[in-house]
């Protein structure tokens, strides 16, 4: 029964610190889905700056076209020049050999122009790259924001299980408190069986005793009976014999008969006190 009374202890313990524990798993996944709003919020603001470095890329990748677009015009340009120093040149040698100066030089502007188109043809490669890194970028940061979403679902989903377990916990509780009371009920009822299985044995005792005065009594009768049905002869002393049998069992079954009814009064007092305490229990339950 210690052994009992120590194990229902510790499981009384163990059951009281288990809906401690749940609640401060709970506050933990709390304290998850915080931090994880906290990255959720920094993802967005990530986004927004990706987003606007794109658009400054984009007007960048503009700008660069149109000086690009300028740079063909002051070709074409060039060239137009080149063909009226062509035609000067028909108007004199002097002016022919200063258009050819002019040409060249053209020409050598013309081949840088080309240089500058090529590096700004490369600067939109550059940046049109930049712009696809940029939405790769922005890709994994909305996937990552997904990521986010769903751990925040599982943290739910977690807390939800947390709190179903504390539920059970407290269920669990109860049926301890049932088994608890119940256990202490079936305690009683043997003590009250013990008691009534004593009182039987007494009761059996006492009847016994009573076969005994019965007896006695008989053989008593049966003694006088036969002395005054025979009168005094040679059976006279088995006669008596048989009287002092009955006397000496009616002696002895009278004695301890007083003995066994004053222990009956005794248990009857408990009985009607047990009795008295299961109705008093049953009408409160």
């Amino acid at each position: 029964m210690q052994d009992q009374d120590r194990d229902t202890s510790a499981e009384h313990h163990l059951e009281e610190e288990l809906p401690k524990i749940s609640h401060a798993l709970i506050e933990l996944a709390r304290e998850e889905n915080r931090l994880t709003s906290n990255l959720i919020d920094l993802a967005e603001k990530r986004n927004e700056m990706s987003q606007k470095r794109t658009s400054d890329s984009q007007m960048r990748t503009d700008l660069a076209r149109q000086r690009t677009e300028l740079m063909q015009t002051q070709t074409k340009l060039g060239r137009k020049s080149t063909e009226l120093a062509e035609y000067r040149t028909r108007l004199g040698e002097e002016r022919t050999e200063m258009a050819r100066k002019r040409t060249g030089m053209a020409e050598k502007r013309t081949e840088l122009a080309q240089n500058r188109t090529g590096l700004a043809g490369k600067r939109t490669d550059l940046a049109e790259h930049r712009t696809t890194l940029a939405d790769k970028r922005t890709d994994l940061a909305n996937r990552r924001t997904e990521l986010a979403d769903r751990r925040t679902e599982l943290a739910d989903k977690r807390t939800e299980y947390a709190d179903q377990r504390t539920e059970l916990a407290k269920l669990r509780t109860g049926m301890s408190d049932n088994r608890t009371r119940l256990a202490a009920e079936r305690n009683m009822l043997a003590a009250n069986r013990t008691t009534l299985s004593t009182y039987r044995s007494l009761l059996a005792r006492g009847r016994t005793e009573l076969a005994f005065i019965r007896t006695g009594l008989a053989f008593i009768a049966l003694g006088i009976g036969l002395m005054r049905f025979f009168g005094v002869g040679p059976w006279t002393l088995l006669d008596g014999s048989i009287v002092a049998f009955g006397v000496a069992s009616s002696i002895y079954g009278t004695r301890n008969f007083i003995s066994t009814m004053r222990w009956e009064r005794k248990l009857g007092g408990k009985l009607k006190d047990l009795l008295l305490l299961e109705t008093s229990g049953g009408t409160e339950e």
